[in-house]
């Protein structure tokens, strides 16, 4: 199973969170693909945007630039999009700054999941949604297996419970709110990797700003395992499952994981960039002040299963991709041109 360009040629497609990390690499994706693409997010936060490194904008033929827990700002931006299909992004995706700011998650989490997805389930055009929450939805006992659909959900953390919530909370609306029976999966994708994330508190980020500038940074737990994949695997899911979705195809899970069959601890992640670099980080190992599970792995034998979906870049291969990505920009590449390299390279037989 592959994407169909013909499928998506025309389409008008929302895209929240679009000047986010994986906002930024879909856009280009579904422009790639022929479909119109349409914004709802904040503006650029950080002092560092691949939105902005790439010229996503221009990429967008509307941009909203809204909080999505003002529930008439977006009401009011779908009614006037009328978009056919739906991916909603927009998050607050930072454990710390959960912590520090437990109501930021949860209002814009589960309070603007739910505003976006009433406004499109009251929106005629809107075919199906695709809601992206994480690998973090589940309740972690220390198992040591990989988690499954069924899992029981929890949180240890207020962004993790955040997303739980927004996983009940879209179950519960996707069957008592949607009276045309739209297509509506939440998807719960491993940690995510690739060349322009500059998102605060996250390891890769904080390893190439570190490499670039020569000032020690402090790395959290060096034997955690988590289950990394490379962004454009990640996205090329959520592009399956939203093609089914725009097919009417039964069978379609409401909640499904996309990650790899295997994990990579930090550690083992910074020596694999450090090398593909060509450069030592200036780093030290620390304990985590916060609580956070050791080991996480998720199974995605239902997205095989249903979609056909499977790792096309292997773990090992993702880190050194992305730590090239980011040399390759730090010797002046355009973040665009080098975007639409990757793409073009991992399109072959895909669509």
């Amino acid at each position: 199973m592959g994407l169909n360009s013909a499928l998506w040629r025309g389409k008008r497609v929302l895209v929240t969170g679009h000047t986010g990390f994986k906002g930024s690499w879909l856009s280009l994706l579904l422009k790639d693909l022929g479909a119109e693409v349409v914004g709802l997010s904040l503006p650029p936060e950080s002092p560092q945007s691949l939105f902005v490194d790439a010229r996503i904008s221009d990429q967008v033929s509307a941009n909203f630039f809204e909080d999505i827990r003002d529930e008439l700002q977006v009401s009011n931006a779908i009614g006037i999009l009328r978009p056919d299909y739906v991916f909603h992004l927009a998050a607050q995706a930072y454990v710390r700054r959960s912590v520090r700011n437990p109501i930021e998650s949860i209002t814009t989490n589960v309070t603007g999941t739910a505003n976006v997805l009433l406004s499109s389930l009251a929106c005629e055009s809107v075919i199906g949604m695709t809601i992206a929450t994480t690998d973090k939805v589940y309740e972690n006992l220390g198992r040591n297996r990989p988690f499954e659909e069924s899992d029981k959900l929890g949180g240890i953390d207020p962004y993790s419970a955040s997303k739980a919530a927004t996983e009940i909370i879209v179950n519960s609306i996707s069957i008592a709110n949607n009276p045309s029976k739209k297509r509506i999966t939440t998807v719960r994708a491993g940690n995510v990797i690739g060349g322009g994330d500059w998102g605060e508190d996250r390891l890769v980020p904080d390893l190439v700003r570190a490499l670039c500038s020569n000032q020690l940074i402090s790395i959290r737990n060096p034997n955690a395992t988590r289950p990394w994949q490379h962004v454009l695997d990640c996205l090329y899911g959520y592009l399956l499952l939203a093609q089914s979705h725009l097919e009417g195809k039964d069978g379609i899970p409401t909640a499904i994981n996309f990650g790899p069959s295997n994990s990579l601890t930090v550690k083992e992640l910074v020596c694999l960039f450090e090398k593909a670099f060509k450069k030592k980080a200036n780093y030290e190992y620390l304990k985590s002040p916060i609580p956070e599970s050791e080991q996480l792995e998720l199974s995605s034998k239902l997205a095989k299963s249903t979609l056909g979906w499977q790792l096309s870049i292997p773990q090992t291969e993702a880190v050194i991709q992305t730590a090239e990505w980011y040399s390759k920009f730090a010797n002046g590449r355009d973040a665009q041109e080098l975007m639409l390299e990757e793409i073009a390279n991992f399109r072959d037989d895909k669509w």
